[in-house]
């Protein structure tokens, strides 16, 4: 488990027992200066949550790493950004303001009133008042942890929302004066949200995807919605992650998969005892698709089904993984200047590679084209049991 966190479990006694969902109902969390609720652990249902006038009204962390279904959800509860009780303003810009604000020293701090953060989450039938933009900083009602670098999934979920002069999602911009996470932002930067009914977006099962001019999604196109003051495009369509690296395969649920990725030295001879010496940073990874380029950090991004993508890189060898795709979902990558495939069945031609209904390559005279397909998920594990850290198809190029 991560830190303090709670776990129920179906026998108290037995820390290897069925986790059971723990119930917090009618909580109020009132002018927090931070967050109105952070919690730890999994199964944490809240229910008939109040939140208002909180820096942040709700944030909730993995104690597994995705060992149990789902790590929270927000049901029947109610978030305020601002209420009638303007507080004391005392500095400046609150006096100019009119009410106090939640981080004095940083009065700008964008108010938000739900934070997904690593692994599953869920908010349903829930209700957002007064999360509106004006001059003194932004707001919106869902978003993600300040800067997060942990384990972000895809199949973080809303339905049945409603907005009550609220603006429903807001990314802000990367700031360090906000950051909550210290980790880079690298997961931040491929922050999505699936809107199941279109309660938020107007579009039913749709994705909110980062979308802010530096760290827009590949998968966003001119067939997606923008929206300029969220941060935000909405997208249709089965929107999974890429990684470049090789993950272990299949449903890897349980404590410390966030170590699964970690690189292993090859053996060799014994060096002599000598200071040490950081290892080279990796060569850039760009991704370019319909004429525009996106930027990959930390080796990973959300990415749509039925697309074709130009991986632009002066790596020797690019490892290629998809999850948190639907079954029978593809996509195709171009890897200019590559010449094989380790794995994945040969074909002769790009039309052929087109059609494949099974991950494969073609070599091409100056690129190595690659096609992943999700295979059918093993017996008993559905597709939204996969999370971030997962594996479900997988290729390796090399020049």
């Amino acid at each position: 488990m991560a830190g303090p966190s709670h776990i129920a479990r179906e026998n108290p006694a037995d820390e290897n027992s069925k986790s059971v969902e723990s119930l917090l109902a009618d909580l109020t969390a009132y002018k927090n200066r931070n967050g109105g609720v952070w919690g730890r652990g999994e199964l944490h249902v809240f229910r008939n949550l109040k939140a208002a006038d909180n820096a942040i009204g709700f944030t909730n962390s993995t104690g597994s790493f995705g060992a149990d279904t789902f790590t929270s959800l927000v049901v029947d509860s109610l978030f305020v950004g601002e209420t009638d009780n303007i507080g004391n303003p005392v500095t400046p810009e609150e006096k100019a303001y009119g009410r106090s604000l939640p981080k004095r020293l940083i009065p700008d701090f964008p108010i938000r009133a739900y934070e997904y953060y690593d692994y599953r989450h869920d908010v349903v039938n829930t209700t957002f008042v007064n999360f509106q933009d004006n001059n003194q900083r932004g707001s919106g009602a869902l978003s993600w942890l300040l800067f997060t670098g942990a384990g972000v999934t895809t199949e973080n979920t809303v339905k049945s929302a409603k907005y009550i002069n609220a603006k429903p999602v807001y990314f802000p911009k990367i700031d360090s004066r906000f950051d909550s996470d210290n980790r880079g932002g690298s997961a931040y930067r491929t922050a999505a949200i699936h809107d199941l009914d279109g309660s938020t977006t107007g579009i039913p099962d749709s994705y909110v995807l980062i979308h802010d001019g530096e760290n827009d999604s590949v998968a966003t196109d001119d067939t997606c919605e923008i929206h300029p003051t969220w941060n935000a495009s909405v997208c249709k369509g089965d929107i999974g992650r890429i990684q470049f690296s090789i993950r272990r395969a299949g449903a890897t649920r349980g404590a410390g998969l966030a170590l699964k990725d970690v690189p292993l030295q090859s053996a060799g001879p014994a060096r002599a005892a000598g200071p040490a010496r950081a290892a080279a940073p990796e060569k850039p990874i760009t991704l370019s698709r319909n004429g525009k380029d996106f930027k990959i950090t930390a080796n990973q991004s959300t990415v749509r089904a039925g697309t074709e993508i130009r991986v632009k890189t002066e790596r020797p060898e690019v490892a290629i993984s998809l999850s948190e795709m639907a079954k029978d979902s593809w996509v195709v990558f171009e890897l200019p200047g590559f010449a094989n495939a380790t794995s994945g069945k040969q074909q002769d031609s790009i039309d052929a590679l087109r059609k494949a209904t099974e991950t494969s390559y073609f070599n091409g005279p100056d690129a190595v084209w690659v096609k992943l397909v999700i295979p059918t998920a093993p017996k008993g594990i559905g597709i939204d049991q996969f999370g971030p850290l997962d594996t479900q198809t997988s290729i390796t190029v090399r020049r």
